[in-house]
């Protein structure tokens, strides 16, 4: 995760500077209390990510490592998310995702963490254009993997309902005394908790 986090620098760096990864190989990245030094591999790894976001960026607008609204959906006063990569154009967003990992292939389709970002940033920019469609991406470099989804805006805020309903869920639940009783909103199992960071003290999943 560390190791993301520097490839995310180094990637933000060529985007808002207009240079090439090659540029910073040998410049150490800071994380927590971890360094990590810009090698060939890494800078490759990125030029990858940024050149891909490049090309979808063509005459349109690009915004870097931006914070998102997502307390509307959530119902948490404040709450944001940060999204790799926004594209504005007249009628479409685009987020864009770097996953550095190389573990486990992620689909674009139906990704909720996408998918809120996309809500994120409707929420935040809708005003400057009529954005008829929302395209999402996830880019994982070091499996050579890149998936897009493409839909219409208006499945992007069907599925803002959804989340409305679900921090409803949440937000009952942070009340019960035994999340694991009938009636609680926890679900456990492989897929969903493979990368919770809370399943060293969940209840349920015990």
């Amino acid at each position: 995760a560390d190791e993301g986090t520097a490839a995310h620098t180094v990637a933000s760096w060529c985007l808002l500077d207009g240079y090439d990864a090659s540029a910073y190989i040998g410049i150490e990245v800071a994380v927590g209390s971890r360094v990590f030094m810009v090698d060939e591999d890494m800078a490759a790894h990125v030029q990858d990510y940024v050149k891909l976001v490049r090309e979808y960026a063509e005459g349109a607008s690009l915004l870097v490592e931006q914070r998102l609204p997502i307390g509307h959906l959530t119902g948490e006063e404040g709450a944001t998310g940060t999204s790799d990569a926004v594209i504005l154009r007249r009628s479409e967003l685009v987020i864009i995702d770097l996953k550095y990992g190389m573990g486990v292939k992620v689909m674009a389709e139906e990704n909720p963490q996408l998918m809120m970002y996309a809500l994120g940033a409707y929420e935040e920019f809708g005003i400057l254009g009529d954005f008829d469609f929302v395209t999402m991406v996830i880019h994982q470099p070091r499996l050579n993997f890149v998936s897009e989804w493409c839909v219409p805006t208006a499945h992007l805020l069907a599925f803002g309902e959804t989340v409305h309903e679900a921090a409803d869920r949440a937000h009952v639940a942070l009340g019960l005394d035994d999340l694991t009783r009938d009636g609680g909103f926890l679900y456990p199992g492989e897929k969903q908790c493979r990368f919770c960071k809370a399943k060293a003290t969940c209840r349920a999943l015990r």
